[in-house]
């Protein structure tokens, strides 16, 4: 009899913490296991362009966005609440994954956002500030329907760190840099569990890096250089860029490049020579002369502002300007755009804008590579022309 009762003690106990299970799984049906979430994690993958005996190349991120479209139809910009630094120089032929969030399986992701809040570089064992281009990026993510439990996107961030090697007002030779940012980003699955932990590095897969370069060389095809003409008249220089999308998407262009050899002047110099004794004059001019056709940059980057170029050059004041902020040009389908710059390009490192550490000027006559730094890049042969 003892025996029995346990039994029904038992059982009657069973059914009621059943009960009790089923009755709070209907209050909060959140905590069911629901097999139409996938969790999505965003990765980060970086084959960076940088300057001999770079070791470190350190970029602070934020304000991580996925521009989502549900499966009900509704649309958001949807906060992964990712921030931190990430060694891009570590992730040659790697991944590292950066944050996760939970997305409804037959969502789609197709633009994503971040911001880059810091970047610092390890040249040769000293340590650089580094200016960006632009500090805020959105790009476009292809293939970005999420058909898996575990998926994920995929970030290819390719960049550009230029070097550019000068010397400040006081003559000092000073090292500046900017990072020039390319991008294009890819919805990948089939994700191991280990990829779902943000901080995770793991090899990049060929699958996935055969996608990037498919995806890469269509952006690249989806704008096209229309022309370009680069013209020096003393000091001033004119450059104009005419660009047309001539694809079926949405390209963005964070800025370009000016590739080739220039000539670089100095007002101090001047007022150095003319200080000394008349008949010092010619020792002082070949001695800085020899110095300083040495120490001039062969690249020039422009960051877009609306249909303007403006050179960037990474110097303090810059770094510490707010007005690089969100630069970028957006092209729709079929349209065009001409980017312009007009005026002195000149290297300032003091507060004395009448008077700047460097004046430089292309070459009447020889050529030069542009290049558009973007989702993907195009590059396009200019030769530089002196006004009539």
């Amino acid at each position: 009899m003892t025996g029995k009762w346990t039994f029904r003690y038992g059982s009657a106990a069973v059914l009621v913490a059943v009960a009790i299970i089923f009755v709070s799984l209907l209050a909060n049906p959140s905590i069911l296991p629901n097999a139409n979430s996938a969790t999505f994690a965003v990765m980060l993958t970086d084959p960076p362009t940088v300057p001999a005996g770079t070791t470190i190349l350190n970029m602070a991120y934020s304000n991580v966005l996925l521009h989502v479209t549900y499966p009900d139809g509704t649309v958001e910009w949807l906060s992964v609440g990712a921030s931190g630094t990430v060694n891009l120089f570590s992730l040659i032929n790697m991944t590292q994954t950066l944050a996760t969030t939970t997305l409804p399986v037959g969502s789609t992701v197709d633009k994503m956002q971040f911001t880059i809040a810091d970047v610092e570089a390890v040249i040769n064992g000293t340590t650089h500030d580094v200016t960006t281009l632009s500090s805020t990026l959105v790009i476009n993510v292809a293939d970005g329907y999420v058909n898996q439990t575990m998926s994920g996107v995929l970030l290819d961030f390719n960049p550009t760190l230029v070097q550019i090697q000068a010397t400040d007002a006081d003559g000092a030779l000073v090292n500046y840099y900017v990072l020039v940012p390319s991008a294009t980003a890819i919805v990948v699955n089939s994700l191991s569990s280990s990829q779902l932990t943000v901080g995770t590095i793991v090899r990049l897969g060929e699958n996935h890096r055969t996608r990037l370069i498919r995806v890469k060389e269509a952006f690249d095809k989806n704008v096209a250089i229309v022309s370009a003409s680069l013209l020096v008249n003393n000091n001033v220089t004119t450059l104009s860029v005419t660009l047309k999308n001539e694809g079926d998407f949405a390209f963005r262009l964070f800025g370009l490049t000016l590739h080739g050899e220039f000539n670089a002047s100095r007002t101090w110099e001047r007022t150095l020579w003319e200080s000394h004794h008349r008949g010092m004059m010619h020792e002082w001019r070949g001695m800085f002369e020899n110095f300083f056709e040495r120490f001039h940059p062969s690249t020039i980057p422009f960051k877009i502002s609306n249909s303007e170029l403006m050179p960037l050059f990474g110097t303090h004041r810059e770094r510490n300007d707010d007005g690089a902020g969100f630069s970028s040009l957006t092209l729709q389908p079929g349209e065009s755009s001409t980017l312009t710059f007009n005026g002195v390009i000149a290297l300032q490192t003091g507060f004395d804008s009448d008077n700047p550490a460097m004046v430089i000027t292309p070459l009447a006559g020889e050529d030069y590579t542009l290049r558009l730094m973007g989702e993907g890049f195009q590059t396009f042969s200019v030769t530089a022309t002196s006004e009539p």
